[in-house]
């Protein structure tokens, strides 16, 4: 049980350092594209489908007025806090917590990538990647509870 809880703590771990990323180069992308009208790009700007700046400029890519990876910041954070309660033995619900909360992260990933998909018309490659993530998380805490 505990590897599964470590293996959620650095999933955690990775998908925030993720959305930190593409939260600052949306900020930074967006002052960039005021500050002169040239095109800026980050490294995952592979081709005009599989563009990250594509997505982080589009007013669809917000939530409430936040680049939708902000979210993501504060909610690994949480994930990771809970996946170390469920390790440390303090919170005997966290395997059904996490997987609350990644089911609640894959549809808010799966409107995103809707938004993607029929309105940007351009796919984030690491926004897949913390979609990736959010998944992996749902099904080890699918396997932690069946487990247990």
């Amino acid at each position: 049980m505990k590897k599964l809880f470590i293996a959620v703590m650095v999933l955690a771990t990775i998908a925030f350092a993720n959305a930190v990323y593409l939260t600052n180069q949306a900020y930074t992308l967006k002052t960039k594209m005021t500050e002169s009208a040239g095109m800026y790009s980050t490294f995952c700007d592979l081709n005009s489908t599989f563009s990250c700046s594509n997505v982080l400029l589009s007013p669809r890519a917000q939530f409430f007025g936040f680049p939708f990876p902000a979210l993501a910041m504060v909610v690994y954070p949480i994930i990771f806090l809970v996946a170390l309660l469920g390790y440390l033995g303090i919170c005997r619900k966290a395997f059904p917590i996490l997987a609350g909360m990644a089911l609640g992260g894959m549809c808010f990933n799966g409107y995103y990538i809707y938004q993607e998909a029929f309105y940007i018309g351009s796919y984030c490659p690491l926004c897949l990647v913390c979609s990736a993530i959010i998944v992996s998380i749902f099904w080890i805490s699918l396997y932690g509870i069946q487990k247990k």
